[in-house]
């Protein structure tokens, strides 16, 4: 997602561009213990004031209802797309024993219920008619004692306060750009960041998670204990196995980087293919992400051209940009440049704060070595196709590769090893300014673009935390080989899919 505001030091951090998500997420659909319990009772799901009171008594950060103030700031979601979807209640839970009772609450009421922790789930998969697990209240960031590197993440925190706390210990890890994503989502996905290619996937990085499963249990998965669903925890994708409480990772000196920003607006299917082409060539340090920005309907009016950018950083190592950038860096008309900064600092430069608004986002991995001439000037031709709304829009590449490769594609529950690039084609609109019909054609453009170059690039696969309504085999596209095992694992803890929603995990 392309549009963005630039935040100060203050309010800063970090957060994937649209990563991730919020976290877990269930729903009430055909097939879960509580869909069946709401047919035997003939469907009622509005349990009286009382069963509310006790539900208040159980959470310590209290229970909103719909009439009570802040509950609408509370409940809305980033993507607005799914605002609409209004929740019963909103339990702000700030322990684990307050998501305990929220489990013993939903079962006992037969209650839908969503889990919420940073409400960026592309998909409005953390939106509930029933129950809003709302987990912001359960925050905050410490080094674990007598466990150098390691810091424990609480389930509800947003990436603003882990990364504050990242930089008052000095360190860091795999990390993204948004401040108001949740870590939970953001890690239980898998987790992109411009350090993945140094330091691996975000989700390569967790070493234990405590969670509340199906049947209230707290349980805490390691290498050691509950290793099946550990694995599953690093990128099986937030809703699927419980509600995780915490996290444990493993981080990594915050030591200085070179940050830049570089612009293009002419000979872009040239620039395009170069780029594509000889970053992926670039050492471990370097993480970067290319945007093809299109223009709204009133930025074209202004005859605002298409542009291209490369955002991203760079550490100690024994290449310049320069050198990265080969026959492109001469090109550019414009660059930004900030060398050898403390970490931090250079973080900043890259941060990106986003407001809510309306979008979907389509994704695919690709190799370099497959994306052709032609391939580029298709996309080109898609871009000049786009039905303009009234925000601008991207497509673009998210630099993988390096230390994601070396960790086999079954080693976690993160599949998508042996890649290049990470694409993705947004479509983003406002209402009432777009119309229905608009925003039909927008959608309709996206699905045709992002079809015909994944046929011309032999692209595969879907990053799951930018999980997308419309994407046919989900499963397969998330998960790949490692599907049967994730839905065996989702057996063991979670048989009658009392988590569940429309791209859940369904046990083996």
């Amino acid at each position: 997602m392309a549009f963005g505001l630039q935040s100060s030091r203050r309010n800063f951090l970090v957060g994937m561009g649209r990563f991730a998500a919020a976290a877990e997420v269930v729903r009430l659909l055909p097939g879960s213990a509580i869909a069946a319990e709401a047919a035997e009772t003939g469907g009622a799901l509005c349990p009286p004031p009382s069963a509310w009171s006790d539900l208040a008594r159980g959470v310590s950060g209290g229970v909103l209802r719909p009439e009570d103030p802040f509950f609408a700031d509370v409940c809305r979601p980033n993507n607005l797309r799914y605002g609409a979807t209004l929740p019963a209640g909103i339990a702000r839970c700030v322990t684990a024993s307050d998501v305990q009772s929220c489990i013993r609450w939903v079962k006992d009421q037969a209650m839908p219920f969503a889990v919420r922790s940073g409400g960026h789930n592309y998909a409005g998969f953390s939106t509930t008619p029933g129950l809003l697990i709302d987990m912001s209240k359960m925050a905050g960031a410490e080094p674990v004692a007598g466990r150098d590197g390691l810091v424990r993440v609480l389930g509800g925190t947003i990436n603003s306060l882990v990364y504050k706390q990242m930089e008052r210990l000095g360190r860091t890890i795999t990390h993204g750009r948004c401040d108001t994503v949740g870590a939970a989502g953001f890690l239980l996905g898998g987790g992109i960041g411009f350090n993945m290619r140094k330091f691996g996937m975000a989700s390569d990085l967790l070493r234990a998670t405590e969670l509340v499963t199906a049947d209230g249990s707290r349980l805490t998965a390691d290498a050691d204990r509950d290793s099946a669903l550990y694995w599953a925890c690093r990128g099986g994708g937030g809703g699927n196995f419980g509600i995780n409480t915490s996290f444990t990772l493993e981080t990594r000196p915050a030591e200085p980087v070179t940050v830049f920003n570089l612009t293009w607006t002419t000979d872009l299917p040239r620039v395009l293919k170069l780029l594509l082409t000889e970053l992926a060539e670039a050492p471990d340090e370097f993480g970067s992400k290319i945007s093809v920005t299109i223009p709204s309907w009133q930025e074209r009016c202004d005859k605002v051209p298409l542009s291209l950018s490369v955002l991203g950083q760079l550490h100690t190592s024994k290449a310049t940009l320069k050198d990265i950038f080969a026959s492109t860096w001469e090109l550019a008309e414009r660059k930004v440049v900030k060398e050898n900064v403390p970490y931090w600092q250079g973080q900043d430069f890259l941060t990106e704060t986003t407001f809510p608004y309306y979008y979907q986002e389509k994704s695919s991995y690709m190799t370099a070595a497959r994306i052709s001439d032609e391939a580029i000037a298709a996309m080109f031709d898609w871009a000049a196709r786009m039905p303009a709304t009234s925000m601008p829009v991207s497509f673009k590449f998210f630099q993988v590769g390096g230390a994601i490769d070396r960790v086999e594609p079954t080693a976690t529950a993160y599949v998508h090893r042996g890649y290049d690039w990470l694409f993705t084609i947004e479509a983003n609109w406002w209402r009432p300014t777009d119309s229905v019909l608009l925003i039909e054609r927008a959608l309709e453009w996206q699905q045709r673009f992002y079809d015909d170059v994944n046929r011309r690039t032999g692209a595969a696969g879907a990053f799951q935390n930018f999980p997308d309504p419309s994407l046919a085999d989900w499963q397969r596209a998330y998960y790949g080989e490692n599907l049967a095992r994730l839905a065996r694992v989702k057996a063991a803890v979670d048989p009658a899919m009392l988590f569940t929603f429309a791209q859940a995990i369904r046990p083996a």
